[in-house]
């Protein structure tokens, strides 16, 4: 009896297990045609599926020619994001665009980027196998190409771009007329990527984050009437494209006050209250033009001395060309021939030699995605065996169009503050040997098409390096927080 007692006599300890959510619309306390400013409210935790919403009109009054790029959509648009803490710039990322379409859209099964992501940055790029072979090139069986029935924009034919289309709905010249695309801000803001962000702990400070957009529309805005190829590649001009209507739709997690009580009482401890995040430099270099045929190798510094870093990204691009009109300025040029080597404290990462291999490579790029980096395989990889067999040929504009090149660092602990590898006070060096070509046509077939682009030109380089920031909040005896933020 006792023990049918202890079962059923059970007490309620009143303490709430549940929190509340409360969603604003959020206007921009400062706007210009490409900066905006926002407030948040310091009062509950930031979550990081709130979200960044805007429009991207036609500026030229043209309402049928033009779409957001196929390949990440809205996410071109967007150039930098800043948060700040008072005085404090606790995150910024330059180019996050182009951060965010490696580390979280095509780090993603294609599934959801379909399913889910198209639905927010309205992006729309299908593929297809030719199954039947014609009597030209690009009719070849087996040929992977852009989907011109099924994705946003019809590339039309090969050549000479004649027939392009847009299949998806337009930009309009009238923003009433245009949808809303998204952007949920744990995307473009990795510090809300593992965790909410919690705001009522600066309440005697003003936080801001703020949005640049891209000025040149040309860099993520495709115009189908941009045919004559090869020198348009279906590029909208600089001012064919604005933005307009950008707010945030913000959710705020209101948490119970025991949560919330029990991470105050913690910045009243000695040392105060800490929480760390991956936190993204950007470091731009070039790369001086080439000789066709001819080796090449530069060792490029980056200078993150002192710091954990995580890892490092490298996107590069060649000059504009015809072959770009998919994924426009948000790609990464491969070269056929190319090989690389890191040298960390004085040590080289790779110790049987320079990465020589394509796959090599891709697996390298998967290690620090923490999953396979879902593109096609001629979108990641133009070596000369890809050329040769015409898999893709590059007036498609997919061949060899996103290739990163990436380090991972981090030692294996589950943790971001001691999961990385401090550098000391030698920059890491990246050494880097390209053999470019010249154009290659393939004059064996008919119509002698390209079979490989001039690869000998500069190389624009941006670098995406992941380093620990960690941001302390330490109650003060006379009231209030002082806050800090470093990287170690």
């Amino acid at each position: 009896m006792a023990q049918i007692q202890r079962l059923t006599d059970y007490s309620n300890d009143d303490q709430d297990n549940y929190f509340d959510i409360r969603t604003e619309r959020l206007d921009p306390i400062v706007s210009s045609s490409y900066r905006y400013q926002f407030r948040l409210d310091p009062a509950a935790f930031l979550d990081k599926n709130s979200m960044l919403l805007f429009k991207v009109n036609s500026n030229d009054g043209n309402s049928t020619d033009k779409r957001l790029n196929c390949f990440n959509g809205a996410l071109g648009a967007v150039k930098n994001i800043e948060l700040q803490i008072g005085d404090h710039t606790v995150q910024r990322i330059d180019d996050v665009n182009k951060w965010a379409t490696l580390n979280k859209l095509y780090a993603l099964p294609i599934a959801v980027q379909e399913k889910v992501m198209s639905h927010y940055l309205k992006s729309q790029i299908k593929y297809e196998v030719t199954k039947e072979g014609g009597s030209q090139p690009g009719d070849l069986t087996g040929i992977i190409k852009p989907d011109n029935v099924k994705s946003g924009i019809n590339w039309g034919a090969s050549d000479t771009n004649a027939g392009a289309a847009v299949n998806a709905m337009a930009m309009n010249a009238d923003s009433a007329l245009n949808q809303l695309v998204g952007i949920p801000l744990g995307v473009i803001c990795p510090m809300l990527a593992s965790a909410d962000f919690p705001l009522f702990l600066f309440q005697e400070y003003k936080v801001h984050l703020t949005i640049n957009f891209e000025h040149d529309a040309g860099k993520y805005v495709n115009l189908v009437t941009a045919n004559t190829y090869p020198a348009d590649r279906m590029q909208a001009a600089q001012n064919a494209a604005r933005v307009s209507d950008v707010h945030l739709l913000v959710d705020y997690l209101i948490f119970p006050a025991r949560i919330i009580d029990g991470i105050k009482a913690k910045t009243q401890e000695k040392g105060g209250y800490t929480f760390n995040f991956i936190n993204v430099e950007t470091i731009d270099k070039t790369i001086a033009n080439a000789t066709a045929n001819v080796s090449q190798q530069v060792d490029l510094r980056l200078n993150v001395v002192n710091q954990e870093v995580h890892y490092v990204q490298m996107i590069k691009q060649l000059p504009d060309s015809q072959f770009d009109k998919v994924c426009l300025n948000q790609r990464s040029d491969s070269i056929s021939i190319e090989e690389y080597q890191f040298n960390v404290n004085g040590a080289d990462v790779y110790t049987e030699g320079f990465v020589i291999s394509p796959l090599d490579t891709y697996n390298n790029t998967n290690y620090v995605l923490g999953r396979d980096l879902a593109v096609p395989k001629p979108l990641c990889v133009a070596d000369t065996n890809t050329q040769a067999s015409l898999l893709s040929p590059p007036d498609f504009g997919i061949l060899g169009k996103y290739k990163p090149i990436c380090l991972d660092l981090r030692n294996g602990e589950p943790v971001i503050r001691g999961g990385g590898r401090m550098i000391g006070e030698y920059p890491i060096r990246h050494i880097y040997n390209r053999k470019p070509h010249a154009e290659i046509a393939a004059s064996n077939l008919e119509d002698t098409p390209v079979m490989g682009q001039d690869e000998t030109g500069m190389l624009d380089i941006q670098y995406f390096v992941g380093v620990t920031r960690l941001v302390n909040v330490l109650a003060l005896p006379s009231g209030g927080n002082n806050v800090v933020v470093s990287d170690l």
